[in-house]
């Protein structure tokens, strides 16, 4: 046993090290911000359904300088085998190698000017996505998952920035690899800007 007069096991910690390098800036492009309550918009779409896949537009979340689009995607086994479900939950969950033969769901914005953005904007060869797009941009992320035995979820989140101009929203999807061709749904983007107007800061940035 120990003694308290014995010189302790542990050294001295360390002074801990001061970081010098500064903080990086928000880059609004890339991400919506994280200090604001996004105004709800009570918009739903159905975007795509298969015998065995749903997907839909279940809100759109309006903040400051961007929209983020919630997409749920559903997958059901109905009467798959257990080799055929394990195989499309793969792919649902795109942890299958198909996505490298063009076969990935891919999701697409149209904006009223006619400017079209692919989800992986600013990513897109040849661009740097530190520095700000030329136009717009459109990323997705995810918003996680869950499963059992019969069904699998997934949500997807979609940051347009900034604001789009007000006029028709086309919102278009395609995943060959679920039996889901292009198809799209449009959305009226005329009232988002008013909405941006309720997003509610939580702290106040002239602090």
């Amino acid at each position: 046993m120990w003694s308290g007069d014995h010189m302790s096991f542990f050294p001295p910690e360390p002074d801990p090290i001061e970081p010098d390098a500064p903080v990086e800036p928000r880059r609004p492009w890339l991400n919506p911000p994280v200090d604001e309550i996004p105004a709800l918009h009570p918009t739903s779409a159905l975007l795509a359904v298969t015998s065995h896949v749903a997907i839909a537009l279940i809100g759109v979340h309006i903040f400051s300088d961007g929209v983020q689009l919630r997409v749920e995607r559903r997958l059901r086994r109905g009467d798959l085998s257990a080799r055929e479900w394990q195989e499309m939950s793969a792919t649902f969950t795109e942890h299958c190698p198909t996505g490298a033969a063009g076969r990935r769901l891919r999701y697409g914005v149209e904006l009223a000017g006619g400017e079209r953005l692919l989800d992986d904007s600013p990513f897109t060869s040849g661009s740097n996505p530190w520095n700000p797009p030329s136009g717009s941009s459109l990323i997705r992320g995810g918003g996680g998952g869950s499963g059992d035995p019969q069904t699998y979820s997934f949500s997807d989140e979609l940051w347009l920035w900034p604001l789009p101009p007000a006029g028709p929203l086309r919102i278009v999807l395609r995943w060959p690899a679920m039996g889901i061709a292009e198809t799209s749904a449009e959305l009226d983007a005329a009232s988002f800007a008013a909405a941006a107007q309720w997003v509610v800061p939580l702290w106040d940035r002239a602090r």
